[in-house]
């Protein structure tokens, strides 16, 4: 014969099995084969997921907390959001003050997908030459 108490606790637990679903996620060929870097994609996911995957929706989440929620440094966050706004994923709101708005894209608005490496590239080489000017600069100063 069962004890109240373990009734009790097979009752939490089933209650807490039947509440999570079976699948949590879905992801169409299509964005899986485009040719995503694992950050890029990992942010991408985050930002669907916040604005329930609607072009209205709007994800303003602190670049530093996006970052940790997707367990990546946020210089990496940094770089996988300049290749998403640049190849159309997702559009920029800037707020003075306040955090970035994202809202995601409609896929007939994301740009080929052969265009990934040459986005990637101009991302890396205009922050090349930031370290670089910066580091001029500050040679300069010291001398």
């Amino acid at each position: 014969m069962s004890t109240k108490g373990e009734l009790s606790s097979k009752k939490s637990k089933s209650t807490t099995e039947n509440s999570l679903p079976s699948s949590v996620a879905f992801v169409h060929n299509f964005l899986d084969e485009y040719g995503l870097d694992p950050y890029e994609f990992r942010l991408y996911a985050h930002i669907v997921r916040r604005t329930g995957g609607k072009p209205q929706g709007v994800c303003f989440a602190s670049l530093r907390k996006t970052a940790e929620i997707c367990k990546m440094s946020t210089r990496k966050a940094q770089q996988a959001i300049k290749v998403l706004i640049n190849a159309h994923f997702v559009t920029q709101t800037k707020r003075t003050g306040r955090t970035d708005e994202y809202r995601v894209t409609p896929v007939s608005e994301w740009v080929p997908k052969e265009e990934l490496d040459e986005i990637r590239k101009a991302i890396a080489g205009n922050s090349h030459k930031k370290s670089v000017s910066t580091e001029a600069e500050t040679k300069t100063i010291e001398s």
